[in-house]
């Protein structure tokens, strides 16, 4: 199977999901992340906000960020596969994009350096117990995390979890996967 056959059954599979096991299994993962000490001890978070048919709700952990008082980075998708980076002040200064996703409000929150995150909540379609990700297929995130030293922790369900997945030389993977069952180390 291709990648893009993958990314299409995978996405499909993921979308199917009811959206009351979406929403449960979110707060499980949540819960999980956030009593990592790699969470504690981070100051700065870069997170992306979960909205995608069946993708994990990264609203909660966003919120409790803000509650603690770490500053919050947010991905803006631009195109050409480039991500800009916007500081994110408060929940309420996120807007819906063109693409369905929750973005920063170019208004309401000032450029960031992602060189400044402690950590990054790295999106995905599937992962392997090493840390093998496959994205959406843009390659916007494999740009981004070259450029970082960042600790990488991806939020999925077992669902994502695969035993393998293809991969090209330019893949970024993660150092560790949180899900609604269990915290996989991948390095």
């Amino acid at each position: 199977m291709s990648r893009a056959e993958l990314r299409h059954t995978l996405s499909r599979r993921r979308a199917s999901l009811a959206p009351d096991l979406v929403a449960g299994w979110s707060a499980a993962v949540c819960a999980r992340a956030t009593a990592l000490d790699v969470w504690s001890d981070a100051e700065v978070v870069h997170a992306y906000l979960g909205v995608l048919p069946g993708e994990v709700r990264t609203e909660p952990l966003v919120e409790q960020a803000l509650r603690r008082r770490k500053r919050v980075l947010c991905p803006r998708v631009r195109p050409h596969g480039q991500l800009d980076h916007r500081e994110l002040l408060d929940i309420t200064h996120l807007r819906r994009s063109a693409f369905g996703l929750l973005e920063p409000d170019l208004d309401l929150s000032p450029p960031a350096d992602p060189a400044d995150a402690d950590l990054i909540v790295v999106p995905g379609l599937a992962f392997t117990a090493e840390g093998v990700r496959l994205g959406m297929g843009g390659g916007y995130y494999d740009r981004f995390l070259v450029q970082s030293s960042a600790f990488r922790l991806a939020l999925a369900f077992e669902i994502q979890i695969r035993d393998s997945l293809p991969q090209l030389p330019h893949d970024q993977r993660v150092d560790a996967i949180v899900t609604e069952l269990r915290v996989i180390p991948c390095r």
